[in-house]
Parts: structure tokens; C-alpha cells; sequence
């Protein structure tokens, strides 16, 4: 079994949102398909998150498998907002939870599961552990400073 997995259209369904799929896909307008790109914008997202800490898969659609639940929800709402279909409190809620989890992800630097197919280089510039020392007074010859000494 893969440790990465890519998230798609069935996946959506799968997970139970046949209905609001069906609707995103009606109210496409322009011939971009807006489950599509909802989809790539949340596997982007936790990619994104995840590569803080993780080696990366080569395969820019897939995520990790303890991630993909998040993955799907990320889109699922995402296409709710777009098609103007209101979230429930419980849905706001874990659409809060999720968004948190990202950014503990990403400042955490966790680990995720071993890539299928290694990527060499993580997909974001990586950060630098590097402190800024910074002084309140920078110069300390100043008139006032300098009085009584000419």
C-alpha cells in the first residue's frame, strides 16, 4: 500500500459529497471545471504545509495519507463556498480545526509519511535558523552622548 495518495473527483464522492460534486460541475462556468481546481488548491495547500518538515513526493497530486481526510474537507468547502452553499456551525468548526492543523504543521515542521517516490528537494524555499540581533540604540555617538569630551 502507497503512503501518499492522490486526492480526485471519486475521492470527493467517496467521501459522501456526490451532491455538492454534481452542482460544482453544473455552475462551472467557461470551461474550467471548479472540482478540479478546488482540488489542486487543497493538495497545494497541504503540500505546501507538509514540506516544512517532510521530504516530498515527486507526484505534486498526491498528499499524505494521514492528511487526506483534511485534503478532501479543504475542498469539499471550498466548492460549498463556491456554489454558495451555506456551512453548518459543525462544518465552520472543522473548517477552523483543519486550518489550525495546517499551521501547526507548518511551524512544527512534522514528519509525515515516507514518500512513494522521493522528490529531492522540498516544493517551498526552505527557513533559516538564523537569529536577528538588533540593538534599540544603534549609535552610540551622539551629542549627547559625546558632551564633555571636546
Amino acid at each position: 500500500m502507497s503512503n501518499w495518495t492522490s486526492i480526485t473527483i471519486d475521492s470527493l464522492k467517496a467521501a459522501g459529497h456526490g451532491a455538492i460534486i454534481s452542482a460544482a460541475q453544473t455552475a462551472g462556468i467557461g470551461g474550467v471545471d471548479p472540482v478540479a481546481e478546488s482540488i489542486a488548491d487543497a493538495v497545494s495547500r497541504v503540500r505546501a504545509a507538509c514540506s516544512a518538515g517532510s521530504q516530498m513526493d515527486s507526484d505534486a497530486s498526491t498528499v499524505p495519507n494521514s492528511v487526506k481526510g483534511l485534503t478532501i474537507r479543504m475542498a469539499v468547502f471550498a466548492l460549498m463556498d463556491r456554489i454558495g452553499f451555506p456551512l453548518g456551525e459543525d462544518q465552520r468548526e472543522t473548517r477552523r480545526t483543519d486550518n489550525s492543523y495546517l499551521l501547526r504543521i507548518s511551524a512544527d515542521k512534522l514528519r509525515f509519511e515516507l514518500p512513494d517516490n522521493a522528490d529531492g528537494n522540498a516544493e517551498m524555499q526552505p527557513g533559516t535558523d538564523i537569529d536577528t540581533v538588533t540593538r534599540t540604540r544603534r549609535w552610540p555617538y551622539t551629542r549627547e552622548g559625546m558632551e564633555g569630551l571636546l
